[in-house]
């Protein structure tokens, strides 16, 4: 119809700049996604998971929508992404939540510098599934937490100790949390008591207290990879720390029986998908720029 040939044009007339860190801050690049004419638009930093993996110029029906909505998007390649060199993947293993943390924080900084006139800064959130659910947690609770108004979390790992004992892949734990490369050599295996407490530290539900923005959790309920009691877990507590500060928290959860990390069938992967958009759309939108 004309309507759908409309909104394809409009598509196509959507702008990509890329963002770069200096090297003595790690070289992280961002991809920057602006529909045509976009001026203080609401922005959402989508995050890839893995971590070894990357965010590419390609087709995302996810990015389509939004783009369509008037929603910008940031997707990061920050350390531990691949495509990047050796050195640039190797870095993050024994360093999450905090390397990869720091360069989100700093290549949306860097977009919103960049594009100052194309970005609003008080209309942005965060979006990740699995290790971007993780960065997407992380950036709710971190110390530079209010760059972002909401978050959409798909089947997140938020809590790394919980994880060794329930998912299909205990040594990624291991080799991302504490030492060693991706494949896991030279992690430490089987963990000890001080590594606990070191994952539990590297974890988002570590900074659960400081959450306060509104956010979306899809869950696969046949998730064997990242299972979904990682975000119910995480769902639970900030609803209980919210109570015991006097205010509800602003959480909704979606869970889809009988399905795995993607929430791969047609049927359910439309949903999530659909209700993530239409969700930051809702919320990035209806938010009055402040400047």
């Amino acid at each position: 119809c004309e309507q759908a040939r409309a909104a394809l044009r409009e598509l196509r007339s959507a702008r990509l700049e890329k963002v770069r860190l200096p090297e003595e801050e790690g070289g992280s690049e961002a991809l920057c996604l602006l529909p045509a004419g976009a001026s203080r638009a609401p922005w959402t930093l989508k995050i890839h998971g893995g971590p070894h993996s990357a965010s590419l110029d390609s087709w995302s029906v996810e990015v389509a929508l939004l783009l369509a909505s008037g929603v910008c998007v940031i997707q990061p390649n920050y350390r531990g992404s691949i495509g990047f060199g050796d050195d640039f993947c190797a870095a993050l293993p024994g360093h999450v939540g905090e390397m990869d943390v720091g360069d989100c924080v700093a290549l949306t900084r860097a977009s919103l510098a960049q594009l100052d006139e194309s970005l609003d800064p008080a209309r942005g959130g965060a979006y990740g599934g699995s290790h971007g659910g993780f960065l997407t947690a992380w950036l709710l609770g971190c110390e530079e937490r209010a760059l972002y108004s909401c978050g959409v979390l798909w089947n997140p790992v938020v809590d790394l100790p919980a994880m060794l004992g329930t998912t299909d892949i205990p040594e990624w734990v291991s080799a991302e949390g504490l030492q060693g490369d991706a494949a896991g050599a030279d992690a430490t295996w089987p963990v000890g008591a001080e590594d606990l407490l070191e994952l539990h530290r590297r974890s988002p539900l570590s900074v659960i207290d400081r959450v306060e923005a509104p956010a979306l959790m899809l869950l696969g309920a046949a998730d064997q990879r990242v299972p979904h009691k990682q975000g119910r877990s995480w769902v639970s507590a900030l609803q209980q720390v919210r109570q015991r500060k006097g205010a509800p928290a602003d959480v909704t959860a979606l869970e889809f029986p009988g399905e795995g990390h993607a929430i791969a069938s047609l049927e359910g992967n439309a949903h999530a998908q659909q209700s993530a958009v239409a969700w930051l759309v809702e919320r990035l939108r209806g938010e009055s720029n402040a400047s």
